[in-house]
């Protein structure tokens, strides 16, 4: 079995996961100027853990993925008692969860989104749709949990 061979729903956390790390480092938020803008992203004080959570949690997706294919190291089949299907799907809805409170919290009209959330947000829906994948092709439902 050629273990380097990724699947398309490895494919699309992995690259979720990728692009959640690079937009975590744009701006998350915008505050304007009438000489510029201040801008905040996800790694700066006051936002630390809280905005970086989706990160980490996207970053251990790909991780996962990666290691297995690329470093052909073999998991466990379960983690804490779930499947890695499982496990993905948990962790893919924290991260849309965690997104979509940041969209929906209450904020000075001034403050905007920056690219760095929209990114975010697009690569946190990715990787739902890269676990539903997994599940898909492998025919297995999650159990519940």
């Amino acid at each position: 079995m050629n273990r380097t061979k990724l699947s398309p729903a490895n494919i699309v956390i992995l690259a979720a996961g990728v692009v959640m790390l690079i937009a975590s480092f744009m701006s998350f938020y915008r505050l304007p100027f009438p000489g510029g803008a201040v801008t905040a992203n996800a790694w700066d004080r006051g936002l630390f853990l809280i905005a970086t959570l989706p990160v980490l949690l996207g970053g251990f997706m790909a991780l996962q993925v990666g290691l297995v294919a690329f470093g052909r190291i073999d998991m466990p089949n379960r983690l804490l008692g779930l499947t890695w299907d499982q496990v993905h799907l948990v962790l893919a809805l924290q991260c849309v969860v965690l997104m979509l409170a940041f969209w929906a919290e209450s904020r000075p009209p001034t403050v905007t989104f920056g690219a760095g959330f929209w990114l975010m947000f697009a690569a946190a829906i990715a990787l739902v749709v890269g676990a539903l994948m997994r599940i898909a092709t492998t025919r297995r439902r999650p159990r519940a949990i």
